[in-house]
């Protein structure tokens, strides 16, 4: 259960009571550490009391509203299981810059002191910039995927300014597939991960070498889901 993801669940404005009962039951299944989040409909329906339809609509309207992300996952054998839920919420009182008295994700609101951080009013902008406590965790999931891990403090600036650019599914969709097709290739010919980055090459069109060991394909492929 994450306190810190139920208590900003609960700020969200502009929703229907029903929608809000549906998104404070996703955010009680947030890993705060890990970014983890995947009930089932099945699970979020008996809780919330609705029918598995009502459920799958609300869903689909905080997508809409840009306060989740739904994420397929599929089983080793291509079957479909449980969707994550990439959760975007933000203090919705305040503009970017402001501070705001708000728990930091691994803290407990109701046991813990309130720190001043600054908040993002990332809902309401819509420039489709993640809040930063999914970036870190991205980030550290880029890291492991990378196939050539050297500059990682550059690394890491350099990522923390792609997410600005374009969407941290389409970076680590890309550095999936960029990993895969260099799987087995000489390091030096790989360039740095910052280079990776700030040359937006999650842009670039890129075609999977024949022959690249079906493990290796799975752990990336694992590594991959922000999920």
């Amino acid at each position: 259960m994450s306190h810190y993801m139920t208590a900003l669940a609960m700020k969200q404005q502009g929703l229907t009571p029903a929608a809000k009962i549906v998104l404070y039951w996703l955010a009680d299944h947030h890993n705060g550490e890990t970014g983890d989040c995947f009930p089932s409909h099945k699970r979020l329906a008996e809780l919330s009391e609705m029918t598995d339809r009502s459920v799958r609509n609300h869903l689909a309207d905080l997508a809409d509203k840009g306060l989740i992300q739904i994420i397929q996952r599929n089983r080793d054998n291509g079957s479909q299981t449980s969707n994550e839920y990439l959760l975007i919420l933000t203090d919705t009182h305040g503009d970017t810059g402001h501070r705001k008295n708000i728990p930091t994700p691994k803290e407990n609101i109701s046991t813990h002191p309130q720190k001043n951080l600054p908040t993002l009013n990332l809902v309401s902008n819509k420039l489709g910039k993640e809040p930063l406590y999914s970036v870190q965790i991205a980030f550290d999931k880029f890291w492991k995927i990378y196939p050539r891990k050297i500059g990682k403090a550059k690394a890491k600036d350099a990522f923390n300014k792609a997410v600005h650019k374009t969407t941290l599914l389409t970076i680590m969709d890309a550095v999936s597939e960029y990993s895969q097709s260099v799987h087995g290739k000489d390091a030096k010919f790989i360039p740095h991960a910052s280079t990776w980055l700030n040359q937006e090459r999650w842009d670039d069109e890129i075609e999977a070498p024949q022959g690249v060991d079906i493990e290796f394909r799975g752990m990336v492929n694992d590594l991959a889901r922000l999920r």
